[in-house]
């Protein structure tokens, strides 16, 4: 049926074109023909210069109202498909549900029902995933307040176990192994109760004008110790006062969480390389490091929540939510963070800033 509707159109376009290329051409004989009759009735010969000069005319006038006769009888039809065009822009940047006004039986009006049909239907979608999001974030603060009473009587019960008589070395690992355990997964429970606060737009930001440049370099330092220990060897490249207006401490959270994601999967003895410089209007934060061909193989994911690279394995630490949540604390800054392969082996992670010119206009 929409082929059917499809070859009318074209039809009906080929008509139009072989209508006005009729009337063109009537119109063309009927000036030609004219401009004979004057030469003969004045028996007269019209120099070449002349005659070019007057085909030349008549072609042009023959063009232009083929292009007029064709404007008039395509103008209803243009007009519908700007209309529709405009519609479809508006529906794609966002606006789901819209419907646009469907006029006559024709083609157009069968796609503007097509149109209608196409929005209300990635509304319903739409309004579906949304439903599916808020039930996994219910989900998670359901089972992180579910789950934090027995680990905390667990946690009670092991320091009571400790305290109530002597152990021996053995016991007391143990206990150790146990303590760590529980610390783990309370750990793991605060991290579920800061992606369900993050995705619901439930954290309010104390943003105030900062010194990127400084804090970088000071988070650089604190955890110089654990890279030597890792036996990783760290370059900066930082470009001093630099500004920008950020929650300082949800950035040392995104800043923290990168710097121990490479720790975890930078290649051992490996370079690690920090940079921050301004670009283009922007602030840019950059790290870089060697890796492995999974981690390389895995870039589209790295963000998913709960994705870990070589998850299977269990040997690197982390619960796979670090990277998800710093992204999302970087769209909260209406700021980017995004990872791509620089060479073969080689992964870096980019936080971009915009810079605000009022404030970087006033640094000293």
């Amino acid at each position: 049926m929409k082929q059917r509707q499809w070859d009318r159109l074209l039809v009906k376009l080929i008509g139009i074109i072989l209508i006005n290329a009729l009337i063109a051409t009537i119109a063309f004989l009927i000036m030609g023909y004219s401009i004979s009759m004057y030469y003969i009735r004045n028996e007269t010969t019209p120099e070449p210069l002349t005659s070019n000069l007057a085909f030349l005319t008549v072609t042009f006038i023959t063009i232009f109202i083929f292009v007029i006769g064709f404007s008039l009888m395509m103008r209803k039809t243009l007009r519908k498909i700007t209309y529709l065009s405009s519609e479809i822009e508006r529906i794609a940047s966002g606006d789901l549900g819209r419907t646009v006004e469907v006029e006559g039986r024709d083609e157009l009006a069968s796609l503007g029902q097509s149109v209608n049909w196409m929005s209300k239907q990635l509304q319903h979608l739409f309004e579906k995933e949304r439903a599916h999001e808020e039930e996994r974030n219910q989900l998670f603060s359901n089972l992180s307040h579910d789950l934090r009473t027995p680990l905390t009587s667990i946690r009670g019960y092991l320091q009571l176990l400790e305290s109530e008589r002597a152990v021996t070395d053995v016991e007391r690992s143990h206990f150790n192994v146990l303590n760590e355990k529980t610390a783990q997964l309370e750990q793991l429970l605060d991290q579920l109760m800061d992606v369900n606060r993050l995705y619901s737009s439930q954290v309010t930001l104390l943003k105030h004008r900062m010194n990127i440049s400084l804090l970088t370099t000071q988070l650089v330092h604190e955890m110089g110790p654990l890279f030597e220990e890792a036996g990783s060897r760290i370059s900066i490249n930082v470009q001093s006062d630099l500004y920008i207006e950020a929650d300082q401490d949800q950035l040392i959270r995104v800043f923290q969480n990168l710097m121990s994601n490479a720790l975890k999967y930078a290649t051992p003895g490996g370079p690690i390389e920090l940079t921050l410089v301004e670009r283009d209007e922007h602030v840019l934060w950059q790290l870089c490091n060697e890796t492995t061909p999974q981690t390389i193989a895995s870039i589209d994911h790295l963000f998913d929540r709960t994705y870990r690279v070589d998850a299977s394995r269990g040997e690197t630490p982390g619960d796979g939510l670090g990277l998800s949540i710093a992204r999302q604390i970087m769209l909260l800054h209406e700021g980017t963070l995004t990872a791509y392969a620089s060479g073969e082996n080689r992964i870096c992670f980019e936080a971009c800033f915009r810079i605000e010119r009022d404030y970087n206009s006033s640094i000293e």
